[in-house]
């Protein structure tokens, strides 16, 4: 495996399946039955890496080399353990008797449950019906064009919708877009995220039309037919 900068996504496109999940590697996202799954970055890319080489032995070195490389020090036993505790927590799976990942001890892990490669759900409703809607953001005459996966907002230069506004926090809330709509959660902000006026203190699903504020910054959530332009909007991040 290639060491420093490895990205497990980039090595595939399409969907990986195994039992009610789906791994859809062009849209970076975990879902159950058609449902997104919240996994973190670093989670999410053990696990492509493990179902990648489903039935096959992954050394705790090889998972190392492969999502740091040898010139990054960070507590990599540490890290991997977390990983794998959270891929287990958001597939419903037991160390003790494990479905989908199992501990080699002393060794590192596999992947046991059976996996098919294909297309994604997204992609299959894309064949065979409607279009799916896609998403942006307005304030004013600034529009942000919303991803597939999480879409950050706040004063951070990295946002994808970059709001920059003293009484708006750097990772102020964040949209998660999937196959089945769009989710408002709010990232422990100063001065919180209301959704039609009402203050949200969980993931809440955002339909077309609704009026979100940060903190007093207002933005518009729209719902489109079709698919939004990839040519950065006016006030976008890249």
């Amino acid at each position: 495996m290639e060491s420093g900068g490895y990205n497990p996504a980039a090595q595939m496109s399409g969907c990986l399946r195994f039992a009610e999940f789906e791994l859809d590697l062009t849209a970076y996202a975990l879902r159950r039955r058609g449902r997104r799954v919240k996994l973190e970055k670093l989670p999410m890319e053990v696990l492509i890496l493990l179902v990648r080489e489903a039935g096959a032995l992954v050394e705790r070195r090889e998972i190392q080399a492969a999502l740091w490389g040898s010139e990054v020090f960070v507590e990599h036993d540490s890290a991997i353990n977390t990983a794998i505790r959270k891929i287990r927590q958001a597939l419903g799976d037991d160390a003790d008797s494990p479905r989908y990942v199992e501990t080699v001890i002393g060794k590192g892990y596999r992947f046991v449950a059976r996996v098919e490669e294909g297309v994604s759900l997204t992609e299959e409703r894309r064949r065979d019906g409607p279009r799916p809607p896609s998403y942006r953001l307005t304030r004013g005459r600034q529009e942000f064009v919303l991803q597939p996966g999480d879409n950050l907002l706040g004063r951070d230069p990295a946002a994808r919708v970059y709001v920059d506004h003293a009484s708006v926090s750097r990772r102020h809330a964040r949209i998660a877009v999937g196959s089945d709509g769009a989710t408002l959660e709010d990232l422990k902000s100063r001065n919180g995220t209301f959704v039609d006026g009402r203050r949200i203190d969980s993931p809440t699903e955002i339909q077309h039309g609704a009026i979100i504020a940060l903190g007093p910054i207002t933005l518009k959530f729209l719902a489109l037919a079709e698919p939004a332009s990839t040519r950065p909007m006016t006030g976008s991040r890249p």
